[in-house]
This record gives C-alpha cells, structure tokens and sequence, in this order.
C-alpha cells in the first residue's frame, strides 16, 4: 500500500512538473529553462501552502482531513526550498525581460535576499529542537519572502514578458499566495466564535477546560478537534487540541496535557472568564467510522480524548467496540475512572495497562477481541512512534490498510 502510495504521488509530480515545463516559453534556451522550471515550482509551491495555511474547511474532504492538509503544507514548504535553492544554482544571469528594466537591479537584488531568507526559515521549520514559539514567530515571515519573490519574479530580468500564457500563469499563482498571506494575517474567518472559560479543573498534569459560547457556538461531530487561541500573545496564536465533550453538551471541553512550553503556559494561566477564540471543528475521522462493523480504539495518554467524546456520543448500541487504553501515571488513572463512568451499559469493552504485560502490540490486541482482527475497523491516536509500530504489527496479523484509521497533529 505504502508503494502504490509512493508510486502515485511520483507520477501526479512528474505530471505537474510536465505542465510547468510546457507552461514556459517553449523558444527559451535550456540553460535558462531549467532554473526557470525551478523557479515556478518554488513560487506554486509556497502559495499552495500559504492557501493550506487559512485552513479552508472544504479542503478536507481532498486531502483526507486538515491534519494530512498540514503533511501537505509542510511538504508544499520543502518543494518551495528545493526549488528556489536549484534556481539560485543554475540561473545564469539576467535575461533581459521585465515589467520595468530601470526597476531589474533591485528585482535581482530582492530576489537574493528572499533566497537567503527562505533558506533560514526553511532550515529553522526543519529543526524541532527549536522552541515552538521561536519557529511560530519567523515562520510568519513566509509571507514577506514570498512578496519579495513575487516581486523579484516581475521586475528583475526575467525569460518571460508579462502579456504571454507564463505570465498569466505566475500572476495567478502570486495572486493566491498574495491573497492567502493578508487573508491569514488581517482578516477573521468567518468559522472562529468566540468564548469564555467557563470551569478549568486540573488533572494531575492536565488541564480540563470548558468553554461556554458566547454568541455563534462551533458546530462539530463527537471526535473532531479545533483550533484554539487563548489571546495571551499580540497576534494570533492557535493550537490543534480534540474536542472531548459531545455535541449534545452545552460546553465545549478540551483536556490539554503539559506536553511543551504553550501547553506548559495554558496549565499554569488558564483562568475563568478568559477570552478564546476557536476555529473549527476539523477532522475526518468521524466519517471513516462504519456503525455496522465490530471496532478496536487504541489510546496512548492524552490521545484518549477524541474517544471521549465518541463514548459521549454513543447511543444505545449493539456494535462491539474494543478500546484499548494505556498510559501512565495520576491522569491516566483520573481518565480510567472517566471511561468507566462513561461506558454504562454502551456495547463496550475496556482494557487497561494491568491487563496485559509490557508495551501494547498487536499481538495483545487480537488475542483480546473475538474474532480476527480483519474483521474491525481501528482507529487509533496516541505516541506516533507506537501508532506506526501497532499498525504495522495489526496488518501483519491481517488487518487491511484501509481499515486502520488515525489523525496527525504534529504542526511543525
């Protein structure tokens, strides 16, 4: 599965990169075609991802939900690198065009430095032993350099006049860079409502937050997520974290766990009656879940929240539902005597870290459930590293790769 996967994203590439080829003056002479290719390469990449960064909902149902539209995003930035970084090499030097040449010198010169630019910023996102807020802070830079390439593209001596089909094209992909970068930075989406903390309960290491509407209330299905910015910094701030209420509640609750420096910030600041404004709900999981299929849940820690809600939200129901808890320490306890309150008699089976020896792995898995493991579908979402390690074993055991269902919430 992993090599049809790896295979189809080859050919769409080389299928892109035919067209950008054959988007550019066909008459142009190969020592300049080349860089040029890599120049519009970089500059559609870094405006796919700035429009992925304005978390548009509908573009979810694409890309397999907005947590794979970030691996999008996150990609899209590195293409933009690697793009711009062969351009430099090769470029052989001014070609003559431009929409001013008295404006050329400057245009190669901004160009330059958006090269300079993008390296460091490209450089810094790749390392994430850089603190979050550090990466967060420049990485809002993208969007100068990105002008800055813009107008490096139109008015240094460039292979292309503005009037032709290449022009249009790259006006077009500067438009929606453009227009991603000052949407993102001064305009409120329509999806963000606005709240206050209504209770904050703290467990252990965690923090348990209501919020209450005030106004529009986001409208969401039991195991989505959202975005949220409690207003402590001057500009906006958001971070992915599950929805753990169910719709039917009257408040939006997210159990958010000291896990780095912001959430580390929330723990210790959080107070009621404070301000925060919540873009969502996002997430696909919901729809992948089949209500007439048996169902394994494995949760590692924190990762326990989405199938909160989900055990919320549950009716009565014949559908049987495995979930497969592990974790360590006071909120791990805290959150066992949570589900128990919350099963009731729900058609589900719990199994607890004290039931089982050692680490949680497939094999454990199927020797707990009823019939083979083919049979379920399995949604997961904890460690990654113990995701990928229990998904590998449960498709060794049988599993189809299509049945295994699980989000990513890494950012960076």
């Amino acid at each position: 599965m992993k090599l049809i996967k790896v295979t189809t994203l080859l050919i769409c590439s080389l299928l892109i990169t035919a067209g950008l080829w054959l988007l550019l003056p066909a008459d142009l002479e190969l020592a300049r075609k080349i860089p040029a290719l890599f120049a519009t390469i970089s500059m559609l990449s870094m405006a796919l991802a700035m429009f992925l960064s304005c978390r548009p909902k509908w573009i979810e149902r694409f890309v397999g939900g907005m947590d794979r539209a970030y691996i999008w995003h996150k990609w899209l930035g590195i293409f933009g690198l690697v793009g711009a970084s062969f351009h430099w090499l090769l470029v052989p030097g001014p070609a003559g065009n431009g929409i001013d040449p008295t404006l050329a010198e400057v245009g190669e010169e901004t160009g330059q430095w958006a090269m300079y630019g993008l390296l460091l910023l490209g450089s810094m996102s790749m390392v994430k032993n850089i603190p979050y807020r550090v990466w967060y802070y420049t990485h809002k830079l993208m969007g100068p350099i990105f002008l800055i390439s813009v107008y490096h593209t139109f008015f240094s001596d460039v292979p292309f006049k503005v009037g032709t089909h290449t022009g249009a094209a790259l006006i077009a992909i500067s438009i929606v860079g453009c227009a991603s970068w000052l949407y993102k930075m001064w305009m409120k989406p329509r999806n963000y409502c606005d709240y206050k903390v209504a209770t904050v309960t703290k467990l252990d290491d965690a923090l348990e937050v209501s919020l209450e509407p005030v106004g529009q209330a986001v409208a969401y299905q039991a195991g989505q997520f959202a975005y949220l910015d409690f207003g402590y910094d001057k500009i906006e701030h958001f971070h992915p974290f599950t929805i753990a209420s169910a719709p039917s509640e009257e408040h939006l609750t997210f159990v958010i766990r000291k896990l780095g420096k912001h959430t580390d910030e929330l723990y210790h600041r959080v107070s009621i009656g404070d301000k925060v404004t919540v873009d969502g709900a996002y997430g696909q999981l919901h729809k992948k879940r089949c209500i007439h299929k048996p169902q394994i849940w494995i949760a590692g820690g924190i990762g326990i929240t989405p199938f909160l809600s989900w055990l919320k939200a549950l009716r009565e129901s014949n559908q049987p539902i495995h979930l497969f808890y592990v974790g360590r320490g006071e909120l791990y306890t805290i959150m066992i005597k949570n589900i128990n309150r919350i099963i009731g008699s729900n058609q589900v089976t719990l199994h607890t870290q004290d039931q089982f020896e050692g680490l949680l792995n497939g094999e454990k898995i199927a020797k707990n459930i009823e019939n083979d493991v083919k049979n379920y579908q399995v949604f997961a979402c904890g460690p990654e590293m113990m995701m990928k390690d229990i998904k590998s074993q449960l498709i060794e055991l049988g599993l189809p790769t299509k049945q295994w269902h699980n989000e990513n919430f890494s950012m960076r």
